[in-house]
């Protein structure tokens, strides 16, 4: 589990640099842990709150070729280790971030553009057709052209941003991962 940490968390830092050469105004929040409902907890990557809409950014570091639809449940990693084919499944990350934004609507508005981005930093994800679905390389120009029919102002912009940080729930994330293990437990219980 350490492991994986360290190697989301450098994927994380891609990103962030990746994010960091836009020039427009923006604020940029990473790994923000906010409460939703029944108490769970929901930790985003990124949240780039620009004019042209409000950003949620999962950002994926794995290694293998990924495959998955839109509406699938999970989506797969394949990739070879010891000579063997390992398919590994992990959820849907375009699911995950729907969930997020959820959190983000009762607690901001239902009037603010949120738009959903996965970003894979070490998979060439391409072939899955998906415009939200990036390679590290495609997505700030993908950001950059995103049209929206009402831009958000900067007052507006700055507002979302206190909202936010405000809100951020006095977690760390491995309490987070304890939080949604025993909710993922609880689910099987009942």
């Amino acid at each position: 589990m350490k492991r994986s940490v360290k190697k989301g968390d450098a994927g994380e830092e891609l990103v962030i640099t990746e994010l960091n050469k836009l020039d427009d105004e923006q604020y940029l929040i990473n790994n923000l842990i906010l409460l939703g409902d029944n108490q769970v907890s929901h930790q985003f990557d990124h949240i780039l709150i620009r004019h042209n809409g409000v950003f949620i950014i999962e950002t994926k570091n794995y290694f293998g070729k990924i495959t998955g639809n839109q509406d699938d449940t999970y989506w797969y990693k394949t990739y070879i280790n010891k000579r063997k084919v390992i398919k590994d499944k992990f959820m849907n990350p375009i699911k995950q971030n729907n969930a997020h934004i959820r959190v983000l609507k009762k607690l901001i508005g239902r009037d603010i553009p949120f738009i959903n981005f996965v970003v894979f930093v070490n998979n060439d994800v391409s072939h899955l057709g998906i415009y939200r679905v990036v390679n590290l390389d495609q997505l700030n120009i993908r950001i950059k052209t995103w049209e929206i029919d009402n831009p958000i102002d900067s007052n507006k912009m700055k507002r979302i941003n206190d909202v936010l940080l405000y809100s951020e729930a006095d977690m760390q994330n491995i309490d987070h991962v304890k939080n949604i293990k025993k909710m993922k437990n609880d689910r099987y219980i009942k």
